[in-house]
């Protein structure tokens, strides 16, 4: 555990945030909101040992999704996009819209799954949540 926590700690050093103590040893899920960022996270184990995984979201930058193997290890996983890309073309735009509403809307029910439901008021609208 202790690269896992040393791998979240310098990622986020600039702004001295680190997992709780009393969270990495009892494996509890758990969020950080602090300088601005909203961090969940949670622990589990596969065929490659202990893990962490957390997501990160910012409203200065685009969020990310991570993976940390006990080894140090880090994994880029799907995170909501940002940007949507669009077309002068109508029917092309409408594509664009629903595919990245699809992936976002995907994304967010991966969060859901692992427990991850604090949603920023960007996360909620790059999701499309508004729309229903």
């Amino acid at each position: 555990m202790k690269s896992i926590a040393e791998t979240f700690a310098n990622r986020f050093a600039h702004w001295n945030i680190t997992i709780p103590e009393e969270n990495l040893k009892t494996r509890e899920i758990g969020y950080i909101q602090e300088a601005g960022w909203l961090i969940q996270y949670c622990f589990g184990k596969d065929e490659q040992g202990e893990y962490l995984d957390y997501y990160a979201a910012h409203r200065m930058t685009d969020d990310s999704h991570v993976h940390i193997y006990q080894d140090g290890q880090v994994e880029h996983l799907p995170a909501l996009d940002s940007v949507r890309k669009v077309s002068k073309d109508p029917e092309e735009d409408q594509r664009l819209e629903e595919e990245y509403y699809k992936h976002n809307q995907q994304v967010a029910r991966e969060l859901a799954k692992k427990g991850f439901n604090k949603f920023t008021i960007n996360m909620f609208l790059h999701a499309g949540l508004d729309k229903k």
